[in-house]
């Protein structure tokens, strides 16, 4: 239950980022497959020699927690959390995908690789977005390590309209 909840999730999320993707770029990638872990393939496999990674992030730990619980039908247990670390969570989460990278923990896929990371937090804003990409500095400029995404996406949900928005962020 647990891996086809991951997967319906991940395939979900990667379909709604590649029709915004394409919609903004004027172009035609497709879902294909979700990769394979035991290949060392990404989280999918796309068209046009494109692989996703796909990340989500939270406002804390209490915020992860209850949505995957709430997801799996089961009662959260833990206390709230008032801290909100959305972007501190994000810069952490892209580090720990480019480890993993650097550890070629998806060496099974050769071609264009895109680390698509959803922000999952009910109370961010555009504007909050935008500030954070004018001030944030890309991995790419420290040279810290060996292998780099081809492209970083951020998703989130507007609170404007509620629809999903993406931007490029490196």
């Amino acid at each position: 239950m647990k891996a086809k909840l991951k997967n319906t999730h991940e395939e979900a999320s990667i379909t709604r980022f590649l029709a915004l993707y394409n919609e903004l770029n004027s172009n035609n990638l497709e879902f294909l497959r979700l990769g394979n872990p035991n290949k060392s393939e990404p989280d999918c496999i796309c068209s046009g020699n494109t692989a996703i990674e796909l990340v989500g992030t939270y406002d804390n730990q209490y915020q992860a927690s209850k949505l995957w619980s709430e997801a799996r039908g089961k009662k959260q247990n833990k206390l709230p959390e008032f801290r909100l670390l959305t972007f501190e969570n994000l810069e952490k989460a892209i580090e720990g995908k480019l480890e993993k990278l650097n550890l070629n923990n998806y060496s099974g896929f050769e071609g264009r690789l895109l680390l698509v990371a959803n922000l999952h937090s009910p109370l961010l804003t555009d504007t909050e977005v935008d500030i954070f990409r004018t001030r944030y500095a890309p991995f790419k400029n420290d040279n810290h390590f060996e292998k780099y995404f081809d492209e970083i996406w951020i998703t989130w949900k507007s609170e404007k309209d509620g629809n999903w928005q993406i931007k490029l962020l490196e």
